[in-house]
């Protein structure tokens, strides 16, 4: 008999092919915008918008969601994507790019809010989550492979066309998937159930929030990590082109990143480390990222770059799903779920669109990627101390 989880498989090829789509561009973007002639700066507040702005909204998004259910959040953001990326295939000023950048990271985030909150109320499970996250690095290593030889062959700008057809192709394909319900479908009920609907929500959303919680402190924590996750894209492809002298070197760099990832994330999380705690797979997590930053800080080369990745990527496949299954776990009911997982989209597209400009800029104040780790590693030591005290509040998890 096929069980909730089992019926994810079809969403878990949607991410892979997302991924892929995604990951076809995201290595070449920032060397084609310094062609271009945008500062490091620019180009990071570039970054910032196109990774960013979506997940500021995601609050909002996870809102509409629960009234009007996954299924049309996921296709009108596909289609939202592919009509914002359509700009990357022209010359235009910073703002046009800031503004199709925005509506591409609001397409992608609403579209990736939908299926990963899908999936998750299938399935609340290390096992789900971690096999989410390694559909999301199939599609980054396929994504690479795949953009570096359409690049060779077709230039940037049709790269980008093929992609977006992909987006559209797959926002056509996600129509004909089996969503859940709206989470708030209130179909057949009494004004009286209807108040009373109301109320339980207010009461567990305030208790989400409470002062006992330790879902604020999941949201700094959040902040934190894609503030400064946000730098991997600043530093893979300066830092691989400045070290291997050819722009597609951030492409095997890309690459490396998710076959580390496939590799190592289902045997770790689910079975080395299959009885450790989630908030001790944070601090591992979080400690490995001192090792990545602390690498910026040697001679700069090939050799520094590859050993930031490996690190980084090492932080990467042990946080990045933890945060999600610690959402899951400590929502206060499965109707809090889209809002849950809307609030931590919120805080990392805050912290996406800050670390990215904060990065280029201190990369071109320090004239290289050594003033990365200058505020990365205080906010490294600061959400180490953040998780001692979430395990305070939440010594189960």
């Amino acid at each position: 008999m096929m069980t909730s989880e089992d019926r994810g498989y079809p969403l878990l090829i949607a991410v892979v092919v997302t991924g892929m789509t995604t990951y076809m561009l995201y290595p070449l973007l920032t060397v084609q915008l310094l062609k271009l002639g945008f500062s490091a700066a620019d180009a990071g507040l570039i970054l910032g918008v196109l990774s960013g702005v979506g997940p500021l909204c995601s609050s909002l998004c996870g809102t509409v969601m629960s009234k009007i259910g996954a299924k049309p959040v996921a296709v009108a953001g596909l289609a939202l994507r592919a009509c914002g990326l359509a700009v990357f295939a022209t010359n235009a000023t910073l703002f046009v790019y800031l503004v199709c950048s925005a509506a591409a990271s609001l397409g992608s985030s609403s579209a990736s809010l939908a299926v990963k909150t899908e999936l998750m109320r299938r399935a609340t499970s290390r096992r789900m989550v971690t096999l989410r996250s390694m559909a999301v690095n199939s599609g980054a290593l396929v994504g690479p492979a795949i953009g570096a030889g359409l690049f060779a062959l077709l230039g940037f700008r049709r790269l980008v066309l093929v992609s977006i057809a992909l987006y559209a192709l797959l926002a056509l394909l996600m129509i004909l998937l089996r969503f859940s319900p709206p989470e708030d479908e209130q179909a057949k009920v009494s004004p009286e159930d209807v108040s009373a609907g109301r109320d339980e929500r207010e009461q567990r959303r305030k208790k989400l929030f409470s002062r006992d919680s330790a879902f604020p402190i999941l949201l700094v924590l959040t902040f934190v990590y894609w503030t400064v996750y946000a730098q991997w894209s600043l530093v893979v492809p300066i830092g691989s082109y400045a070290g291997f002298h050819t722009q597609t070197a951030s492409n095997a760099i890309y690459m490396g990143n998710a076959v580390f990832i496939l590799i190592l994330q289902y045997p770790l999380l689910v079975h080395t480390l299959g009885k450790v705690k989630d908030t001790t797979i944070l601090l591992l997590g979080f400690a490995s990222f001192v090792i990545a930053f602390g690498a910026l800080l040697a001679p700069s080369g090939a050799l520094q770059i590859v050993a930031f990745a490996v690190a980084f990527s090492l932080s990467e496949l042990l946080i990045s799903p933890t945060l999600d299954l610690l959402t899951g776990r400590i929502r206060v009911a499965g109707s809090m779920l889209s809002r849950a997982y809307g609030w931590t989209g919120t805080f990392s597209g805050v912290a996406s669109l800050v670390g990215s400009w904060l990065g280029g800029w201190l990369i071109d104040v320090c004239r290289g990627i050594s003033g990365v780790p200058l505020f990365c590693l205080p906010l490294v030591a600061c959400a180490l101390l953040l998780i001692v005290l979430f395990k305070k509040k939440e010594p189960s998890l």
